[in-house]
């Protein structure tokens, strides 16, 4: 059930705080333990200060509110998209800030960002260790710096999102997969930071490359995408991850196990008429891209949109484990995840 929320600014606090994941320090001479759990409690103070006071913070608060669904069509609200990425370009500006003080970079605090800071007692004198730590190794940014992810080698999002989404029935796809051989991925845009961590798990049968983030684009190999968007009105979401669309398994249909066959016949868009597959068609002439399947034209495009649900039941993991199953049955490298 959706959390009540004062405000939408409120809202989008929170989900900064749902998504931290638990404890988990990197092992090494620079910074010890101690003072890595110092800068995580620190991290976890701020983020539980702007849910529980987002006044100090953001100059307005507004009525709460949240798209129906992620997709974040026609609501009748337009100013609820305004006001959503106004509020997240504050907790952005204010992260991105802390992460440059950390590099020793001369940063203008305003003043609602200073007394946020003097909350926390983190307003004068030296930074944390693992502050300075944390914005200056290798490879830092500022998505792991702010969830305070110092482990590398450590997926953080596997607790994060387990009891978002059922805590037993993702266990169980989660030990499935990695039966399977699947691996496990946090995954966030560390370019152009949105400090949005997804979870990814990828049969590595499909090709060595990193995957990619989310079901719905550049999808390369099989898997599960979970994701948290705090602004939708139930913010966590899994989805199917299904290679280059779906016309070959489309093709095969008719080799699907009949809990699979029913799956996709549930989740599979209708062809529409709105002629994307065609749009490049010069002659006119093409045929659409949709299959006949069961009496129904399946579009192949595009699967992740429809594949994906904002938690997880025993018998949905049955579904999803074969469907899983099935695709990998053509996976170009089969031995890659034995």
């Amino acid at each position: 059930m959706e959390k009540p929320f004062a405000s939408l600014e409120q809202r989008v606090a929170a989900g900064y705080l749902a998504m931290l994941p638990a404890f988990v320090p990197l092992e090494n001479r620079q910074v010890h333990e101690a003072g890595q759990r110092e800068f995580y409690e620190l991290m976890g103070a701020l983020f539980r200060l702007l849910a529980e006071e987002p006044e100090l913070l953001f100059p307005t608060l507004h009525p709460d509110d949240a798209f129906p669904t992620r997709y974040k069509k026609e609501y009748g609200k337009p100013q609820l998209q305004a006001n959503l990425s106004k509020a997240e370009r504050a907790v952005k500006g204010l992260l991105g800030n802390l992460f440059l003080l950390g590099q020793g970079r001369e940063v203008k605090l305003n003043w609602r960002e200073r007394k946020i800071l003097d909350r926390l007692g983190a307003g004068g004198g030296a930074l944390p260790e693992a502050w300075t730590w944390m914005a200056r190794r290798p490879g830092a940014d500022p998505v792991a710096f702010a969830y305070c992810l110092f482990d590398p080698d450590h997926v953080y999002t596997r607790g994060v999102f387990a009891p978002l989404l059922g805590e037993e029935p993702f266990q169980r796809l989660e030990g499935w997969m990695l039966s399977q051989g699947y691996r496990a991925y946090d995954m966030y845009n560390a370019k152009w930071p949105d400090y949005r961590l997804s979870l990814r798990y990828a049969n590595p049968a499909w090709g060595p490359e990193r995957p990619s983030i989310g079901n719905e684009y550049k999808v390369m190999h099989t898997g599960v995408s979970a994701e948290y968007d705090a602004h939708v009105a139930s913010p966590a979401s899994l989805g199917v991850c299904v290679p280059r669309g779906l016309k070959l398994f489309l093709q095969h249909f008719g080799e699907m196990a009949p809990q699979v066959r029913e799956l996709v016949l549930e989740r599979t868009k209708r062809c529409d008429g709105c002629r994307y597959c065609v749009q490049t068609d010069k002659s006119g002439v093409r045929p659409l891209a949709c299959l006949l399947v069961e009496g129904e034209e399946l579009c192949p495009y595009y699967p992740g949109y429809a594949y994906r649900w904002p938690g997880l039941s025993q018998e949905l993991v049955d579904r999803l484990t074969g469907f899983l199953d099935f695709m990998d049955g053509f996976a170009p490298d089969r031995s890659a995840s034995e």
